[in-house]
């Protein structure tokens, strides 16, 4: 046995990517890199106790070249005693219809017609031939793009979707001397020296630029930093399970997330519960969907809900944010039905804690003895208003038509509608509750406060109104 064949035997067995009685779907090119790992694998699965099956996926983009690199593949796997399959896949048709470069839909489409084999040939295993090479182009490329720590930690051994990279510690030399000692023919990819492909530049331009400028071992230190940031990647998506897990429910129709664990945990592992949130309801979480959640989360008023992409409504209920999609998928516009908070008309009397129906929210009234500090007029621990300029009863509703409102160092009143485009809250978010004294809205909590009924240096007694789940 050759000493790279007994390296990835170690890999498979040490990294658990092969066991015994799997079948083994094995995405091969006719380049060195797959025809290598089909070699490598077609010699251990005897002694693994494993089946593989190669598969060589014609792109439709490099017609004068396919045609010899299927006769290639096909020529070996015969050789080596494995089934070949040769599929055709419609690279240019999805990419402009998804709107995607033809790299990414080749990738995408690629992956797809493997997972569409191995379903058919009962694989248990999809194997592709990145190297370690492919490792540092592929973290050097996603922090270019700008990635977060999972994206830096680069490509898995064993990735979720099955996908197994024995090579993956395997630099390219290594497999060009295998490939030499054992004879085997390969054919390049002309297209791997296009330079319209950004990453064709990174590996052609980018990364030699570096190891002659910078550092000739700057491929090794992208790998070593990829590996620390898996291993401590692991560690959080380990603890963001946990804690998905036990903040959600979840049904064929909503899934339901507590804001209370949700918000008691670090914000690092809030946006991955996000993330996972989203997951499961079948979208497809950026960085900018994850902290509007994040934020609809935190707040206790202005903030109704949200409007995603493909119809998925996110909005908040008592302690719970509602993931679901109201009208099915789609691209549908403005508020359901449903969706927005019913009437109500809370009468306050006094000091005491008011529950807003339909609302999960109660509102806090406290009388202060002494003007707050300056710091807590500032701070997010509620709203402040001079009790000698409010009538009580106060009222607590909603936001209504013909409401008009002077608002904290505004020259005078305006339409409250008007203040809510100032401060940006969309329309179908303007279900926040309002305190009403003898008519005039006295405050928006959580945005202002009435100018008239302001904190001064003459105010004698303090009326506090907060908002809180």
């Amino acid at each position: 046995m050759h000493a790279l064949e007994k390296n990835i035997q170690t890999i498979i067995r040490q990294e658990e990517l092969i066991r015994p009685g799997e079948t083994v779907v094995v995405g091969v090119s006719g380049g060195s890199d797959s025809m290598a790992l089909l070699h490598i694998l077609a010699s251990l699965a005897g002694l693994g106790d494993f089946a593989v099956v190669a598969l060589y996926v014609d792109h439709g983009l490099r017609p004068l070249e396919t045609g010899a690199e299927a006769a290639l593949v096909q020529e070996a796997a015969a050789r080596l005693g494995v089934r070949c399959l040769v599929i055709r896949a419609e690279v240019r048709r999805l990419a402009r219809e998804e709107g995607l470069s033809l790299e990414h839909a080749g990738r995408q489409l690629r992956y797809e017609l493997l997972r569409q084999e191995a379903e058919r040939h009962a694989a248990w295993k999809i194997a592709v031939a990145h190297t370690a090479d492919d490792q540092a182009e592929e973290v050097l490329l996603r922090l270019i793009r700008g990635t977060g720590r999972k994206g830096l930690a680069g490509m898995a051994y064993l990735s979720e979707a099955k996908i197994v990279r024995p090579l993956l510690g395997i630099t390219k030399d290594t497999l060009l001397r295998y490939l030499a000692d054992r004879g085997i023919p390969f054919l390049e990819d002309s297209s791997n020296r296009d330079r319209r492909f950004p990453r064709n530049r990174v590996r052609l331009d980018l990364l030699p630029f570096l190891e002659k400028h910078f550092d000739a071992g700057v491929r090794t230190t992208l790998r070593q930093t990829a590996a620390v940031l898996a291993e401590e990647e692991g560690y959080l998506d380990a603890v963001a399970r946990a804690c998905y897990q036990g903040a959600t429910q979840q049904d064929d129709e909503t899934l339901l997330l507590a804001i209370p664990a949700l918000l008691a945990a670090p914000a690092a592992i809030q946006r991955r519960v996000v993330e996972q949130a989203l997951l499961a309801v079948g979208a497809r979480p950026a960085f900018r969907q994850i902290e509007q959640v994040r934020r609809l989360a935190r707040r206790t008023v202005g903030d109704a809900g949200l409007h995603l992409a493909a119809g998925l409504r996110v909005w908040r209920q008592g302690a719970d944010l509602h993931f679901s999609y109201p009208r099915g998928r789609g691209a549908h516009r403005g508020a359901l039905a449903g969706e927005q908070a019913p009437d109500y008309e809370v009468t306050v009397a006094g000091p005491g804690v008011y529950p807003l129906p339909g609302r999960g929210l109660e509102v806090v009234i406290e009388l202060l003895d002494s003007p707050p500090a300056l710091a807590e007029l500032r701070g997010e621990g509620g709203d402040f208003l001079d009790l000698a300029q409010v009538v009580f009863p106060l009222t607590l509703r909603p936001p209504r038509p013909g409401d008009r409102f002077h608002p904290l160092g505004a020259p005078g009143a305006k339409k409250l509608g008007d203040f809510f485009t100032d401060q940006k809250v969309a329309k179908d978010q303007r279900y926040c509750p309002l305190l009403v004294s003898a008519g005039r809205v006295a405050l928006v909590p959580g945005l202002r406060v009435a100018h008239w009924a302001r904190v001064t240096t003459a105010t004698v007694r303090t009326l506090g109104v907060r908002v809180r789940p």
